[in-house]
């Protein structure tokens, strides 16, 4: 008969769970921490949903009775959130190689492409700087038959592949791969700095012949 009569705010959670609020807020805290979450878009949202957690827990805290409750059905809320958001930030990445490619638009010659990069940092735009600036690399390298199948390829690849043909300039054309991917991908912003450092790299490779296949690994002056 006792038992009966037990209500819902007298009866133990589910599975024995009783956190408190503090704990309830410390689990999603940690969960957010981990590396899965770390994705630029989602900082400000994170921040956002801890902010409002908190201000929950704190508000049922003076509920007496209601707490676990509460604090276990807010931690729930979230977690199905970002289960459902989770999967498509991992997708991105995948999204991002298949769409890789450097040269989009192959009637863009590489003299267009160096004449925007230009007035892009002009205009304090470097990440359309670093974004056309590499471009007028892959397409004057193609142009040059340097750089094969070009359409097709990926910065990274690129820049692997014109690594081989101007050794000197390898570690370079590597940190510009990245910078492109970076900035294209990553919602990362560039500085005027690496902008100009980028179209120097062009300018510079402008005026390099590649090393020849097979030939011992030394740059030709044009």
């Amino acid at each position: 008969m006792h038992d009966a009569l037990m209500t819902p705010l007298n009866r133990p959670p589910l599975g024995g769970l009783d956190p408190s609020p503090q704990q309830a807020r410390d689990w999603v805290t940690q969960e957010l921490r981990g590396p899965e979450y770390q994705s630029p878009w989602l900082e400000s949202a994170i921040r956002w949903v801890t902010d409002q957690l908190s201000s929950l827990l704190n508000a049922v805290r003076h509920l007496d009775g209601l707490a676990p409750v509460v604090s276990v059905l807010i931690a729930i809320i979230v977690f199905a959130v970002l289960a459902w958001v989770l999967p498509r930030v991992r997708r991105e990445p995948v999204v991002a190689s298949r769409e890789g490619a450097v040269l989009e638009d192959l009637t863009i010659t590489s003299r267009h492409y160096r004449d925007l990069a230009a007035q892009a940092l002009r205009d304090g735009r470097p990440d359309d700087a670093v974004l056309d600036g590499f471009r007028a690399i892959a397409k004057d390298m193609s142009d040059r038959r340097v750089l094969t199948d070009a359409p097709g390829r990926t910065a990274h690849e690129a820049g692997l592949a014109l690594g081989s043909a101007f050794p000197g300039h390898a570690d370079r054309l590597a940190a510009a791969a990245d910078l492109f991917d970076s900035v294209r991908y990553g919602h990362r912003l560039a500085s005027a700095d690496q902008a100009g450092q980028l179209l120097l790299l062009d300018a510079d490779l402008v005026t390099t012949s590649p090393v020849p296949a097979g030939s011992p690994r030394r740059e030709l002056p044009v």
